[in-house]
């Protein structure tokens, strides 16, 4: 199995922050050049050019995979996605993200991905999308809603939970049916490769918090 890093947010206040978290992504893999591939659906394919820079200045090697590009065949899609070591995705729009990856295959190559022991990682809806369920302002007028993710985590995910827009995850959690997982910007969710769970934190203070659904949704602090 492989390692999910899912951020809810932040990560990036400064360069020391940014260097370390790398670090630890590239260490998760147990490769000193591993293959680092961008996803940005979320993003509607508009690629970040400081991450690929961040990865290769640390020995990676970079590459992007556009899904929605006029050129991508199901061949680019396996190529790419058998080979990485490492798949980022960024923050944006988690349903538009399900709809693409579903169409294009996208979905169960990732899984595939990760149980051959990739590391999967990324921030909002670039976290949430490993989830069951995302908690996600995706709907109209920038409604939140709850979204499916690809389901490698078997929770429903709450992200930039420090903000007081994101608080009403408290209440509509039980929608889901599901435990659920709530973190603050500067929290990450892991799931590492021999099954344990941890949480990374970019800075002191930083939560991450679960809803018991077996209990009554009690909320408590991971």
């Amino acid at each position: 199995m492989g390692t999910i890093i899912a951020r809810g947010g932040g990560f990036d206040a400064d360069s020391e922050q940014i260097w370390a978290f790398v670090q630890f992504v590239k260490r998760c893999t147990g490769k000193e050049n591993p293959n680092f591939l961008l996803v940005p659906t979320t993003a509607f394919d508009q690629v970040n050019k400081g991450t690929l820079n961040c990865y290769h200045k640390l020995g990676c090697s970079v590459d992007t995979l556009l899904l929605t590009a006029d050129y991508m065949t199901p061949e680019i899609i396996s190529r790419k996605l058998e080979t990485a070591d490492i798949i980022e995705v960024p923050g944006g729009n988690l349903k538009f993200t399900k709809e693409v990856w579903e169409k294009t295959g996208a979905e169960e190559l990732i899984k595939k991905a990760y149980l051959r022991g990739a590391v999967l990682t990324g921030s909002s809806a670039g976290a949430m999308v490993w989830f069951s369920r995302g908690y996600d302002n995706c709907g109209l007028y920038d409604s939140q809603m709850f979204t499916p993710g690809i389901g490698l985590i078997p929770y429903a995910v709450c992200p930039h939970y420090d903000e007081v827009f994101w608080k009403s995850f408290d209440v509509r959690v039980h929608e889901t049916g599901l435990s659920g997982v709530a973190l603050e910007n500067g929290a990450a969710y892991c799931v590492m490769s021999d099954g344990s769970t941890q949480i990374l934190r970019a800075s002191g203070g930083k939560k991450a918090w679960f809803f018991d659904a077996e209990n009554g949704y009690e909320k408590r602090e991971l």
